[in-house]
Order: C-alpha cells, then structure tokens, then sequence
C-alpha cells in the first residue's frame, strides 16, 4: 500500500531571483529573465510593486501583521508565499492546479524582498472587522 502525503504548495522564489529583486534597480536583463520565467504573473505583479498596491497592516498590541494586495475592484488578503483570496488563486491553484500561486502572492514577495510597500498601524479589534471583510472571495 502507497501512502501519499498531503503536501502544501508554497511559492518561494529561488534564492538567485531574490537576490536579482534585492538590487536597488533592476537591469533590463533581471526583468527579461523575471518575464520569461513568471510571463505575465511578473509583469502585473511588479506593475502592482510600482504602483504601491502591497500594504502591509501591523496590529497592536498583538505586534501580528497582514498583507494586502489592491485589486481594481477589491482587496486581496493573502498569506504569504502561501494563499491569496483572489478567485484566479482558488480556480487556478486549488481547483485545476495549473500554477502554484496568483499574482497577488508574487506582488506581496516582491514588494516585501524590495521594501516598497505600504505600512499601516491598526489595532487588533480593528483587525477582527477588516478580516471580515478580507476573507471575501467573491
């Protein structure tokens, strides 16, 4: 009898594109090599990086921290290298398993690899009420 394991798909870069995204300024090579690895997941995700769409909410006094990506008609609360709440995340990830992530995931690591994203402070009760809203995916 086989036993299979149950295992979680995690979008980690390879450590040689982080340190590619780590750079002050990209070169036109870093972003080709980016673009023909990732295709359009990287273009839309770096756009998004560009546009400060990546906010980052620091809870108080638990010190616990979420990620959100600004989508045009929403916000995407997504787990890191883990789970976006985006309908692309749920139909391509987890139901046909096409790809490993959106590009909601991709945004939020490349943002946070670069530190360019946005810091907001809230409180934990605060955060009771935006995780309503957040755990949406419609």
């Amino acid at each position: 009898m086989v036993i299979q394991e149950n295992k979680v798909n995690i979008m980690s870069l390879p450590q040689s594109e982080v340190k590619r995204l780590s750079k002050e300024n990209l070169t036109q090579d870093d972003i080709e090599y980016l673009k023909d690895k990732y295709g359009k997941k990287f273009v839309k995700a770096l756009r998004a990086v560009e546009e400060r769409k990546i906010i980052r909410y620091k809870f108080k006094p638990s010190e616990s921290a979420t990620w959100i990506v600004m989508g045009r008609g929403r916000q995407y609360f997504i787990i890191p290298e883990l789970y976006c709440t985006c309908r692309s995340f749920y139909q391509e990830v987890v139901i046909s398993r096409e790809a490993t992530f959106c590009y909601h995931l991709l945004a939020q690591r490349i943002a946070e690899i670069r530190e360019e994203y946005e810091s907001r402070e809230s409180t934990d009760t605060e955060r009771r009420k935006l995780y309503v809203e957040w755990r949406r995916t419609d």
